[in-house]
């Protein structure tokens, strides 16, 4: 391998390597594969993706801080060590609760590992995602190279506008937590069959996880926030897929176009749905999974709204006459992100209340920016009833954080809080913004680099 490449070239030049082997021959079972996860220019790369996620230490206390000042390649290089004379050994997951995004009183149960094992579990993710990418369906986006939620949403308009109108909004039961580690295993099996690295993936699959109660066995399930448990998800789900778009199978009488994000899914076709649910949640009993059928439901989206991704799809009249159909499909955030949104908002100002201005406007922008280019998906959404509410929404509270912060300031803000804060402090013009990610071609994200 040439020495020019970038330690991110080379690792590029692996994966497609592998890529196309199994692309090429699709009942190739790779056998050679451990020896690719010790390489230091896989392990620099996996420290370095590890690092650019962020997240917070595991369950040794050890940062990102901490490994600098040891060294990274010395860090690296006790890993590299212990990989290479089959010694590595996973700590146990620490067990995290984040508040769901409702703002109740539910929470996401999150298993984040040490950093050291994040790290052995990207070199790994690096060294078997492709053979698994080139046999995944085009209609998964979840957690993919080169796909993303704004694909998927654009996918659901086309084929609402195909005529696909009638929706299975599914949801499965603790997905994560729920995988047979059998099943899994077998999958993983059925394309390697390295043992080295098929015993690696059984270990953190059956690593403990540190409770407030101590130490818990895992027996089933993989845990969110490792970062092999996304394509791990994937390569279970897979097996759905496949059933779905069985071209001999029950579902091909529905001509049903499946749209996938990691566990989020729907079913679309041109004809009532009603008899599929049965049948799903019979297809997912079989995988060990459970279709959540209190919160799955099958409508007609001309006349029921749903909502997928943060996003609600609803069916309105044109008001535009002369046009070839007398409705048209708005793609909006829903009223559950706007809410999150504004509590997020709500969060940040009121604990920065003794920070200057302009380390304020810094901070807010990164929120405003993450919420708008997820939202706002070129010739797909309609943002601007949201971004009118939100720009009443951001003054309010901007003349809030002055009047709490200063009485000199309470009066220089007292009016028109926002307007003053982008003409004078660089505060993100959110219309501004929000246009031209509305009418830029798919690639042109000039405006997003000059913010």
């Amino acid at each position: 391998m040439p020495e020019k490449l970038s330690v991110t070239e080379k690792v590029s030049l692996l994966q497609r390597r592998i890529y196309f082997k199994a692309k090429r021959e699709s009942d190739f079972r790779f056998y050679s594969l451990y020896d690719k996860i010790s390489l230091e220019y896989v392990l620099l790369e996996a420290y370095r993706r590890v690092k650019e996620a962020d997240g917070s230490s595991g369950i040794d206390n050890v940062n990102f801080t901490d490994i600098e000042e040891i060294g990274i390649g010395n860090y690296l290089g006790n890993i590299q060590k212990e990989l290479q004379n089959h010694s590595y050994k996973p700590l146990p997951v620490l067990r995290v609760l984040i508040p769901k995004d409702d703002g109740g009183k539910e929470f996401r149960k999150l298993g984040i590992p040490a950093i050291r094992d994040r790290i052995v579990q990207m070199a790994v993710k690096i060294a078997i995602e492709p053979i698994f990418e080139a046999e995944f369906l085009d209609f998964s986006y979840g957690f993919r190279p080169k796909r993303s939620a704004s694909d998927a949403m654009t996918e659901i308009k086309s084929n609402l506008y195909h005529g696909y109108a009638y929706v299975l909004d599914a949801d499965i039961s603790a997905y994560f937590d729920s995988i047979p580690h059998e099943n899994l295993m077998k999958l993983l099996g059925d394309k390697i069959t390295d043992s080295s690295i098929l015993e690696i993936l059984k270990l953190w699959l059956k690593s403990p996880v540190m409770e407030k109660d101590g130490l818990k066995v895992s027996r089933r399930g993989t845990p969110q926030g490792g970062v092999i448990s996304p394509l791990l998800s994937n390569i279970y789900l897979h097996v759905l897929d496949k059933i779905v778009n069985n071209p001999k199978g029950f579902y091909r009488y529905f001509d049903i176009k499946m749209v996938r994000y990691a566990d989020d899914y729907v079913l679309m076709s041109k004809k009532p749905l009603n008899q599929v649910m049965k049948r799903l949640s019979d297809t997912m009993a079989k995988m060990g999974l459970r279709l959540n059928t209190q919160k799955s439901r099958v409508l007609n989206s001309y006349k029921e709204s749903f909502c997928f991704l943060g996003f609600e799809v609803r069916c309105l009249p044109t008001k535009i006459k002369g046009t070839a159909r007398d409705y048209f499909f708005n793609i909006r955030p829903s009223p559950k992100s706007k809410k999150k949104l504004y509590r997020n908002i709500r969060e940040y100002l009121r604990y920065r209340g003794h920070w200057n201005v302009h380390k304020m406007i810094a901070g807010l922008n990164i929120i405003l920016l993450g919420w708008l280019n997820y939202f706002s998906i070129s010739r797909v959404t309609y943002i601007w009833d949201t971004v009118n509410a939100l720009k009443t929404h951001l003054d309010y509270k901007l003349i809030k954080w002055f009047r709490e912060k200063s009485q000199r300031h309470s009066k220089l803000f007292s009016q028109r809080a926002y307007d003053k804060l982008v003409k004078n402090y660089h505060l993100l013009n959110i219309r501004k913004y929000a246009y031209l990610k509305q009418h830029a071609k798919a690639g042109n994200e000039g405006y997003v680099k000059a913010v």
